[in-house]
Formats: structure tokens, sequence, C-alpha cells
């Protein structure tokens, strides 16, 4: 009995060096929080990262869930639950802090969430994950900042200050909910209370800022698929926008899933508890299916 314990342990050694998993990430189990991914503008970002109980030889997806709150409230602490049940799926999974308005202006906050998806990739060894399975996810404002790293993730845009050059930040599917995601040049669009609080004082060229706030300025056809869901009585952010953006998807024949929820507010869970289980399984195979 001694020795079969003995030999399946020499058998996970073995395992680990053939397949080059560092020691340091055969120790990372559990909750990890505030990890330090770098400085910008004086802000210093971390990360909290839930990596799975059990052992795998085959490097981990990654699952990075942003938070909500406006723009202008929340903490990647909101989503610890959510990233450790993530991680019992077999994920590595994280939860990213960015800059948050007022003080903090577009485009700090994607920079933030683009810098996350650029340190993980830097980091892929020492987390022993897969580089080309990231996959973002994200409800209201969370889920705009998850669309916008979608859609410049093959692009340089929004990818300054100098940290993680070496690699960029294309992920390899998006997941939305809620999402603020219209074409902001319409003028119909530049009062909404975000993007008025998103736009940077003293702006001379206010259409031009317009267009680089909208994801569908950068949208073609090697942008990642898209999961996109949304309430059809959501009162915070109206299900047009989201609308909007699937009829630009389709124009380009793109990879995606959009489900509307009959009755739906910004909370499937309490306006439509039954119909927001079918979209969140149907979420969770679209997570399960490109992350493999």
């Amino acid at each position: 009995m001694k020795l079969s314990k003995y030999f399946a342990i020499a058998l996970f050694v073995l395992s680990a060096q053939a397949h080059g998993t560092s020691e340091n990430s055969t120790l990372l189990t559990g909750l990890h929080e505030n990890i330090p991914i770098g400085k910008i503008d004086d802000v210093e970002l971390s990360i909290n990262i839930a990596f799975p109980e059990k052992y795998s030889a085959k490097p981990r997806p990654v699952i990075l869930l942003v938070h909500g709150g406006g723009f202008i409230s929340g903490d990647k602490s909101r989503k610890n639950k959510q990233i450790v049940k993530f991680s019992t799926r077999g994920f590595v999974a994280a939860s990213a802090m960015y800059r948050l308005a007022p003080k903090h202006k577009f485009p700090s906050a994607i920079e933030d969430i683009k810098l996350a998806v650029r340190f993980l990739k830097a980091n892929a060894d020492k987390y022993h994950i897969d580089p080309e399975r990231i996959i973002v996810s994200g409800s209201s404002a969370g889920s705009y900042l998850a669309v916008m790293v979608g859609v410049t993730g093959n692009s340089t845009y929004f990818s300054d200050h100098g940290l993680y050059t070496d690699v960029d930040s294309s992920v390899r599917a998006v997941a939305a909910q809620s999402s603020p995601i219209p074409d902001l040049t319409n003028p119909r669009y530049a009062q909404l209370s975000w993007v008025k609080r998103l736009m940077p004082e003293n702006t001379a060229d206010k259409s031009a800022i317009l267009a680089a706030m909208s994801p569908v300025t950068y949208l073609d056809v090697n942008d990642p698929p898209f999961f996109l869901s949304h309430g059809d009585e959501d009162p915070v952010v109206p299900v047009e926008l989201s609308r909007e953006f699937v009829l630009e998807l389709e124009k380009i024949d793109h990879v995606f899933e959009y489900h509307e929820v009959k009755g739906g507010t910004h909370s499937y869970t309490k306006s439509a508890p039954k119909q927001g289980k079918v979209v969140f399984s149907k979420y969770l195979s679209f997570i399960n299916k490109w992350s493999k």
C-alpha cells in the first residue's frame, strides 16, 4: 500500500517535470488576492486569482471577470466568489482592478483590463495557464470593458505605458451581459450619463473620442467569438444598446450568440429567474466550448 502511494507521487512529479510545469505553479492553489500587475498614473493596479485545488499536467484555461458599477464604483473582490467557483470547474479564474471615474476618464479602465490580460500571458508559465485560452467576461460596465478588450485585442490600441509589451492582449472569447455597446457617434447617445462620466475634460474633438469609445469602430472578422445577453426590459442599460452591436456582428457574419431575456431587467435573478438560469447554462456552455 505504501509502495503504491509513493509510486503515485513519483508519477505526479515526473509528469510535472515532463510538461515543463514550474515549481511555483504546482504550489498555487486557492484564492490569491491583490497580486500587483503594474503602476499607471501612480495607481498600483492588482488582480485576484483563484487556482484549482487539483493538479493538471496540461496548462489551464483562464477566465477573467470584470466587475460592474457604472465605471464609478465596484471592486475586483466582488467577483471572488465567482472566480473561486470557476476554479472548481478547472479554470484559473481572475478578477482585475481598474481605475474608476470621475477621476480617471476614458480610456483608463480599458487600458487596465488589457494590462491584466497581458500580465496573465506574461506569467503563463508561473501560473500554469494557456495564454491562447483566455476568456474575458463581464456585466454592465464590466461587459463594455470586456467587449472593448475583445475588439481591440489584435491591435495596439490602449496598450501604452510600457508594461508587458512583448505580449498582446488578444483573447479567445468574450462573454457580456447587459452591455452598453452602441455606436456612440450616434447623436442620441451623447448625453448618456456614463458617456459624459468618461469623456475627458476639455476635449476639443468630442466626435473623435466618441468614435474611440465605440466597440464597432474596431470590430473586424479577426475578433473573438462573442456571447451576449440582455433583458428586454432593462431600465439601466436599454436592450437597444446590445441589439445595435448584434446587427454589426451580423453584417460581417461574425461568430456570436445573442440571448434576449423576455421580461428581464438589469438583474435576471430578480426579474426573470427561470429564463436567467437557461441563459446562464448557455453562458457556461459557451465558456466551456471556447476554453478547449
